[in-house]
């Protein structure tokens, strides 16, 4: 093995090219973590409207007819009040899955954590 080959220079040595590879790793590096966090945030959400429908379970007395009778209480009263209550309701309502999903995140935020700062092992090869 007289010439060198590909193999024999370390990974790390500057060539004219290394800012595309720093800028490529940068990018695939940055596209996984937002990968990562959308996830995070698609579960949250998730888990926000679970608490929603156990909000309604709970008052049904985890039965299914329960649970319908008290859906079907809550659209019959938006649907019979007037455009200013229903602007309230609505109101009152974002601000409520607000604070559930603040809550929600709160609980999951160490997995957020690990997430953004998740430390990639050696390089193999």
């Amino acid at each position: 093995m007289n010439a060198l080959t590909p193999f024999d220079t370390d990974w790390n040595t500057p060539t004219p090219f290394s800012w595309k590879r720093a800028f490529a790793r940068a990018f695939a590096d940055m596209c996984y973590v937002l990968l990562r966090t959308s996830g995070w945030m698609a579960m949250t959400l998730l888990a926000t409207f679970g608490v929603a429908i156990l909000f309604f379970l709970m008052l049904g007395d985890f039965t299914a007819i329960g649970f319908f009778s008290q859906v079907a209480n809550l659209g019959t009263h938006f649907v019979a009040a007037d455009s200013a209550r229903r602007a309230v309701f609505g109101d009152q309502l974002f601000f409520t899955f607000i604070v559930a999903f603040g809550v929600v995140a709160l609980l999951r935020g160490k997995l957020l954590l690990a997430i953004v700062t998740s430390t990639k092992g050696t390089r193999h090869g």
